[in-house]
Order: C-alpha cells, then structure tokens, then sequence
C-alpha cells in the first residue's frame, strides 16, 4: 500500500478574522515560514538554511528532535511553495488561491505521507487534524502582520 497523501483548506479571513490579511501578507508569511519554520510547525525542533536564492531555499530540519531532514523549497510566487524532503519522498504544497466567492484560501498538501498517523482516521478527522496545521499557520501570519513584520 502506497503512503496516504491529503490536502486540506481554510479561509485565510473567515468571519471577524482581524486583520484582514491580504494575498501579499499571506505570500510574505509563507516566504518566513520557508525559511524560518519553527514558529509556524511546532514539530520542527530546530531549521538551518543552507542555500537561499530567492525562489529556491535547501533548509536542513529537524521533525521531533529526530534526525536531520534536507528539504528543498519552491516559492513561486503569491500562489505554490514547494517543500520536498531529500530522503523520505514526501511532497507538501502551500497553495494559496481564491474560491468561487472570491475569498483568499490556503491550502496544504501532502504528497506520499502526511505528518500525523492516519491509520483509522476519517477524510473528516484527518481534515480536522490537518486544518489545525494551516489555521496556526494563517494565525502566525496574523499575529506578524500585527508585530509590523509583515506589512
């Protein structure tokens, strides 16, 4: 049986989300986040960036004090950050869109695993699990744009 693979999705600004944020804030928080993860994925213990282009950034990570993980980002930008991880296969996608009533979505993708035990759960578990993950990110985008770290 092949690894699980999921995507799940939120509004950036659901009803009396404050501030507002708009497209480039959550595309500069995305940016942060790729080169400076720990503040927005609680499992990753610790991050070193060792190459950073602009658009392509190589960071090592480590997940739960484990052993390190090489992973290689793709920013393109105001709509996909890549990450894949050098040694287990795993492929994660930020995408940021919009939906049919025109409000601002990020969605998060796992490609050959998903970072949560799975075995047993539920599309609506894994989504409620998985959704956690995106809302602290969108919360940790929030509370930098408050901080005047993002503008």
């Amino acid at each position: 049986m092949s690894p699980p693979s999921f995507a799940v999705s939120r509004r950036v600004n659901p009803p009396g989300a404050t501030p507002v944020l708009t497209e480039e804030q959550v595309w500069k928080g995305l940016g942060i986040k790729a080169r400076n993860p720990m503040t927005f994925v609680p499992m990753i213990t610790s991050s070193e960036v060792l190459s950073d282009e602009g658009t392509k950034v190589v960071r090592s990570v480590r997940f739960n004090n484990g052993e390190p993980v090489t992973e290689h980002i793709e920013l393109h930008a105001n709509t996909i950050a890549y990450f894949e991880m050098e040694s287990t296969g795993i492929r994660i996608t930020n995408v940021l869109s919009y939906n049919e009533e025109g409000e601002l979505i990020l969605t998060f993708s796992f490609a050959n695993g998903v970072p949560v035990p799975v075995e047993g759960k539920t599309a609506q578990e894994l989504n409620d699990m998985m959704g956690k993950g995106v809302e602290h990110s969108i919360q940790r985008f929030r509370e930098l744009v408050t901080e005047g770290v993002i503008s």
